[in-house]
């Protein structure tokens, strides 16, 4: 019987390369911080659906810290944009003989192995599966078989991209359900919704939020 997999994508953890668009509010090295625990967050997540699954961290770049995270599970991305480097990921997976695939991002704040859970069950019934991000992209995709056009014609980082991806799905006879609806933590704004949020945040970046507030409050009383 085959085993279902899942990927975490996640960038390597250089500053200046991550998060971006968070460095004008925090400086290189904090935004790196911030991927770092997000990503962290991310793998204790699907690392909690084990022992049914195969889990995998597909990265950008060969990275000691990642090296060590995933061990032999350590793959990297390969394609010219973020669509060729999934489809490339979950043909990679099915030929090692898995099904079915699940590929997550690792932007989202709250992610966990419950809300994780469903998706096996899911794409019983479904060929493909997506969970939407508040933003108009998504935060995981999963097939039962990947198929070679399935992300053809999606334009990326767009408020169409959920929707563009449906449609790519549909085409290719992959109309897909869907999982929770969570939020990327990707500008700036979204670190003042992080500092009031009162529901769950996985346990890195809640400490790093920690330790900015104390080093914040540091500042303010020297």
């Amino acid at each position: 019987m085959s085993l279902p997999a899942v990927a975490l994508f996640a960038r390597a953890p250089v500053a200046g390369q991550v998060k971006t668009r968070l460095i004008p509010a925090l400086g290189a090295q904090a935004a790196c911080e911030v991927h770092r625990a997000l990503v962290l967050d991310a793998w204790d997540a699907v690392q909690g659906l084990r022992p049914g699954c195969e889990i995998f961290l597909y990265s950008d770049q060969d990275h000691p810290e990642w090296r060590q995270l995933a061990g032999a599970g350590l793959r990297f991305q390969r394609g010219r944009d973020l669509g060729e480097r999934m489809v490339h990921c979950f043909q990679e997976m099915a030929a090692a003989g898995h099904t079915p695939l699940l590929i997550v991002g690792s932007d989202t704040v709250g992610l966990s192995s419950h809300i994780l859970s469903p998706w096996t069950r899911c794409l019983r019934d479904a060929a493909a599966l997506l969970g939407p991000a508040e933003d108009g992209g998504y935060w995981a995709i999963g097939c039962r078989q990947p198929h070679p056009n399935m992300l053809e014609g999606v334009e990326w980082s767009s408020k169409r991209t959920l929707e563009a991806t449906g449609e790519a799905l549909a085409r290719c006879g992959m109309p897909p359900a869907f999982l929770e609806t969570l939020w990327d933590l990707d500008q700036p704004e979204d670190l003042d919704r992080l500092a009031d949020m009162g529901g769950p945040v996985g346990r890195r970046l809640r400490t790093w939020m920690d330790q900015t507030a104390r080093r914040n409050s540091r500042k303010r009383r020297a």
